[in-house]
């Protein structure tokens, strides 16, 4: 081995659907759920809120090019008003590292108290090899946290933050529900599987103590977002999860 060569790299071509270019050119998919409310696709899920002077997104994942597709989608859907708010569920890599992103465009991040020195860490390392969006725009980030439940309100639209109690995935975990639409945003505490697939015996832990955590907070969910999407796109409701516990539905 001879250390420090000099080496010339050139990175594979994009095949199929693998990514790079090809995959930031690829359409990003978005459902309405309400007015004012779009389900965005493409890769991990996130929400987009219309709210009366700006927008709320609901989870910043994956990386640069996934955050700058929902950045790009959410204009679309919501123009001329800017992304004030992106809630980050917890701080593994998969949902933090498209949240320089959204600080660049000067999104404040909420997360949970636990989460806020990571999350500073990640805004104020120096990209300096490949300078990405936010070493590019110079903004310092800004972090609003959260304890046990935040509400965040236009009058209208209504989103309703809780930290999620009992479990193991991640002690700052985050959930979002929007009451009036009765929908749930959750991370890594259900990850649909196959519709045709067999509940687990025992149910995962992660998942039980999603469903414990709806039953303490009283919500009336019909309709769960999971981060995770399923694959084939299906809608999953409160029933799909109850009998993945091996429980029948009740709110």
């Amino acid at each position: 081995m001879k250390p420090n060569v000099a080496v010339t790299i050139q990175p594979p071509a994009a095949q199929g659907g693998g990514g790079g270019a090809a995959a930031a050119a690829a359409p990003t998919p978005s459902e309405k759920l309400s007015d004012g409310v779009y389900l965005i696709l493409g890769g991990y899920a996130a929400i987009a809120v219309d709210f009366k002077d700006y927008i709320v997104v609901l989870e910043g994942p994956q990386s640069e090019e996934r955050a700058s597709a929902i950045i790009a989608k959410t204009k679309e859907l919501i123009p001329n008003k800017p992304i004030r708010y992106v809630v980050n569920t917890h701080a593994h890599f998969d949902h933090s590292s498209g949240l320089r992103t959204f600080m660049a465009e000067g999104a404040t991040v909420i997360t949970h108290q636990s989460n806020k020195a990571f999350i500073e860490k990640v805004g104020t390392l120096p990209h300096t090899l490949t300078p990405d969006k936010l070493a590019q725009a110079k903004k310092k980030p800004s972090i609003e946290t959260m304890t046990e439940k935040k509400v965040l309100t236009d009058g209208n639209h209504v989103i309703e933050l809780y930290h999620m109690t009992g479990i193991g995935h991640h002690d700052g975990l985050i959930m979002a529900y929007l009451p009036k639409e009765k929908v749930l945003l959750e991370a890594d505490a259900y990850n649909p599987q196959p519709a045709n697939a067999t509940p687990p015996s025992p149910p995962s832990p992660y998942t039980l103590a999603l469903v414990a955590n709806l039953e303490r907070l009283k919500l009336d969910v019909n309709r769960i977002i999971p981060v995770h999407y399923p694959a084939d796109n299906r809608v999953v409701n409160r029933a799909e999860l109850m009998r993945w516990v091996g429980r029948p539905n009740s709110n």
